[in-house]
């Protein structure tokens, strides 16, 4: 049973910038060798758009003998189920994912709660912060940040 941590957000409301954040952090405690957007890495490799922003990606990191799994990509439900699910059959101990903070039929949300709730574990659920100001864009998002480093650390032991 993995353990799921989902970062919710508005459209464009900073969910993928927070997962990066939350990956540069948990990459601090990880093996130095892991996997980004299907690569073997052995550095940071977040990858940035012309504005500065975090493109989506997918990673594995392991801390302690446990791999943790972060899908950024959370605006289509069927793409982020299909992370979702490998990450499972691979048995990743805790998926950190995000998904737009709607509730209806079709979101990622709701594809989560219905398709991983019951067999898995939702651990954490938290909502990104979000600022208008660029300057302010990753420090609103610190306490968010931390929290969801805390408690992958928590659930790792």
């Amino acid at each position: 049973m993995a353990q799921l941590i989902i970062i919710r957000g508005g459209q464009n409301g900073g969910k993928t910038t927070t997962i990066g954040l939350v990956y540069q952090e948990l990459l601090k405690h990880s093996e130095l060798e892991h996997i980004f957007n299907d690569n073997i890495v052995t550095q940071d490799s977040l990858r940035y758009n012309d504005n500065g922003e975090t493109i989506d990606f997918t990673a594995i990191l392991t801390i302690n003998s446990k791999k943790i799994g972060l899908v950024s990509a959370g605006d289509v439900a069927s793409h982020t189920k299909v992370r979702i699910t490998i990450f499972i059959e691979m048995k990743i101990d805790i998926v950190i994912c995000c998904a737009r903070s709607v509730n209806r039929d079709g979101s990622t949300y709701r594809m989560i709660l219905e398709d991983f709730s019951q067999t898995n574990n939702i651990a954490l659920e938290i909502f990104t912060g979000y600022d208008e100001n660029k300057l302010l864009k990753n420090e609103i998002k610190k306490t968010t940040v931390e929290n969801i480093v805390k408690k992958a650390l928590e659930i790792i032991g």
